[in-house]
């Protein structure tokens, strides 16, 4: 079979390399844009949360200023009483109240008035105390909030770009538009062809050609070298039979089927081509410590079908290759 025509095909072959790059493409601009949407939704909710972190943090540093003033107070009232009655103050500065009797008759009653301004102080410290520890427990729960706040809001976020809404808002965006686009009708394109596969529409010679050009399937045609059969060495499209074949840089070729090709899949063989002929020969083995070059098969060519067919005159070295390695010949 000689090679195909593309106004002979009554089907297209879809190019999967530049669809594949297509796709890239979209989720590549997909995903910048939803970083960025997160990051705008987060950022207002920060703000948000650190007017309310800057109002607590004012008033702990409020509570602050008034507990250091009202500690200095505590601190010269206790002192002054404890000059007048130093026997009435313990070491920890707790204040004792004067004897009736003997502390207000010595200091002429100063004693009674210093022990109330000690008190008053005392408990007026304690009260700042307590809301200085409170302030600073709002403070940190409210810290503890805007963590978990952001979390669950990055999770709604991304829950609504994931819906149908949320997907078309943003490739409502111009940088997505056209991405969108076309990969809306490689979807509807592959869509199409499994319904017509389900619905058994698709002709042997189209599953073929359309695997091959995914798959990366090349049919045997010029030089290729150090060629050996793979173990799952039959590919099948309907009544089309194909031997499958494995090169020293790991690309897959296939050969139409028959039976006198059959002694190819138990041999490793060259295939080179010079001055317009075939030379095929045996195929020395891999090296053992396996440093063969290697690299990934890449489709050549824009279009799959304009190498799929095999030219007649590798067939006829082919098989004549196959009669000279025969044993007995």
């Amino acid at each position: 079979m000689g090679l195909i025509s593309r106004d002979e095909l009554p089907y297209v072959v879809p190019d999967f390399t530049a669809d594949n790059e297509v796709r890239k493409q979209y989720h590549a601009v997909h995903k910048a844009l939803l970083i960025s949407a997160i990051a705008g939704a987060l950022r207002q909710m920060r703000e948000e949360h650190e007017f309310q972190r800057l109002r607590f943090e004012a008033n702990k540093r409020a509570a602050d200023a008034v507990l250091a003033a009202l500690e200095r107070h505590a601190h010269q009232t206790r002192s002054k009483y404890a000059r007048i009655v130093p026997k009435q103050r313990t070491a920890s500065g707790i204040v004792r109240p004067p004897t009736l009797f003997f502390d207000n008759i010595m200091s002429m009653g100063a004693a009674e008035k210093l022990y109330k301004q000690a008190l008053e102080a005392a408990n007026a410290k304690r009260e700042a105390l307590l809301k200085v520890r409170t302030t600073s427990r709002d403070l940190q729960r409210h810290m503890d909030k805007i963590e978990t706040a952001l979390v669950v809001r990055e999770l709604e976020v991304r829950k609504h770009y994931k819906s149908v809404e949320g997907r078309r808002e943003l490739e409502s965006d111009a940088r997505l538009e056209e991405l969108a686009k076309q990969v809306a009708e490689i979807d509807a394109e592959r869509y199409d062809y499994q319904a017509r596969l389900t619905a058994g529409e698709v002709g042997d010679e189209e599953r073929r050609d359309r695997t091959m050009a995914q798959e990366g399937y090349r049919y045997l045609d010029g030089e290729v070298l150090g060629l050996h059969c793979l173990h799952e060495r039959e590919l099948r499209f309907g009544d089309l039979r194909y031997l499958m074949f494995r090169d020293r840089v790991d690309r897959i070729w296939v050969l139409e089927y028959a039976v006198d090709m059959l002694p190819l899949t138990q041999m490793r063989f060259d295939i080179f081509y010079h001055s317009g002929r075939y030379l095929i020969e045996r195929a020395p083995p891999p090296s053992p410590t396996g440093d063969e070059l290697r690299r990934a098969a890449v489709h050549e060519g824009t279009d799959p079908r304009a190498y799929m067919g095999t030219d007649p005159q590798l067939r006829l070295a082919l098989r004549n290759f196959v009669e000279r390695e025969r044993p007995g010949s």
